[in-house]
């Protein structure tokens, strides 16, 4: 898994409650949009390397809300689009990898806005069917997807020329990733970037305002945070019959570095449990002499955007305790946090080595 890396969830950066207290909600532009685009498979695996050899095509047709306010635009000083996408890909190889159909929300801040021509980033994250999947049997080389139902996360770039009042059109650049969170294995998951061409028609076109930027604005008055979180998850075993928990304890500081951003230190401790069976088994079939601990301790470094009441991270983990030889040394972990109530989040957070995901996890936090 690379690319639940890029926001688990960033696509809520934004928060509705900036949507929902605007009484004109209902006169901002809204926009549908066709795009299409072809690209390629990243084989980020030597296991999948001999299927990657196809290019995937996409259709992905788009209905946004472009946010006008000065409380949505003093966030980021550009004019967002909140929306969603039917996003279907054909992966060229229809025997053994076949397509996915998938629906996605997304924020999308756009520079320049107003203007013939502008600038675009979208963060995208859904749900995703895929029609062909592993089959020990009949389709043992698809080791991308596990199971027919996973998650999709995209990242895309756009350049949008205004043609007319009501019609633009753009040239994107998206990077997609598409895995189960590894509850089902295999979950290798499919990276496949993506080059395409579409047209947006915009509903009541608005003259967007050009405002002065106030840094002295202060968005987070509070400067620093220390956390305590409880998280749990769980892993499908490999003989696809049982299903092991995943438990851990979380501890960390934040510091505000910027308007929105802020630097993060912390340690967390993990009991795996299908860690655990495959020590025991290893220890019963005499592959190993000792039975290791299959807890691990790790330390995390990492940054974090704070943008209202949601939290997007992205940290770095080393283990410092690990008699149970991990697959790395290191891993990544990208997270969302919503905070629901003072000092007090839920969310999502995403461990994985490299480019395969370990396990996504849910968590309580409370802050001090």
């Amino acid at each position: 898994m690379s690319f639940v890396r890029l926001i688990i969830i960033s696509f809520l950066i934004v928060n509705p409650g900036l949507l929902l207290s605007q009484p004109d909600t209902l006169h901002k532009p809204v926009v549908i949009g066709l795009h299409g685009s072809y690209g390629f498979i990243i084989p980020h695996s030597g296991k999948i390397k001999e299927l990657s050899h196809s290019n995937p095509f996409a259709l992905e047709l788009n209905l946004a809300l472009h946010l006008t306010s000065e409380d949505v635009w003093k966030y980021c000083y550009c004019y967002p689009r909140l929306g969603a996408a039917l996003h279907f890909v054909d992966f060229g190889n229809r025997e053994e990898i076949g397509s996915a159909f998938a629906l996605y929300p997304y924020i999308e801040p756009y520079i320049g806005a107003g203007r013939r021509l502008s600038m675009a980033v979208r963060f995208g994250l859904g749900f995703s069917y895929q029609t062909t999947i592993y089959d020990e049997t009949l389709n043992p080389r698809n080791l991308f997807f596990g199971s027919h139902f996973a998650f999709i996360a995209m990242l895309n770039a756009s350049l949008n020329l205004r043609l007319g009042e009501n019609i633009s059109s753009r040239l994107t650049f998206s990077y997609n990733h598409l895995s189960n969170g590894g509850f089902i294995q295999p979950n290798l998951g499919i990276n496949y970037p993506l080059l395409g061409l579409g047209m947006d028609y915009v509903i009541r076109p608005y003259d967007f305002e050009e405002r002065e930027k106030k840094r002295g604005i202060v968005l987070n008055p509070d400067r620093s945070r220390f956390d305590l979180a409880l998280f749990f998850s769980g892993r499908e075993g490999k003989d696809f019959d049982r299903w092991f928990g995943v438990y851990g304890i979380w501890a960390g500081y934040s510091h505000m570095l910027g308007r929105l951003s802020a630097l993060y230190t912390g340690a967390e401790l993990v009991s795996d449990h299908l860690l655990r069976e495959r020590v025991l088994e290893d220890y019963r079939d005499g592959t190993t002499d000792e039975l290791p601990d299959h807890k691990r301790l790790s330390i995390l470094l990492g940054h974090e955007l704070v943008l209202g009441r949601f939290l997007f991270s992205q940290y770095a983990g080393i283990y410092i305790y690990s008699p149970a030889t991990p697959p790395k040394p290191w891993y990544q972990r990208y997270a969302l946090l919503y905070r629901f109530a003072p000092s007090t989040w839920i969310g999502v957070n995403a461990r994985s080595h490299y480019q395969v995901i370990d396990f996504i996890d849910l968590r309580l936090v409370r802050s001090f």
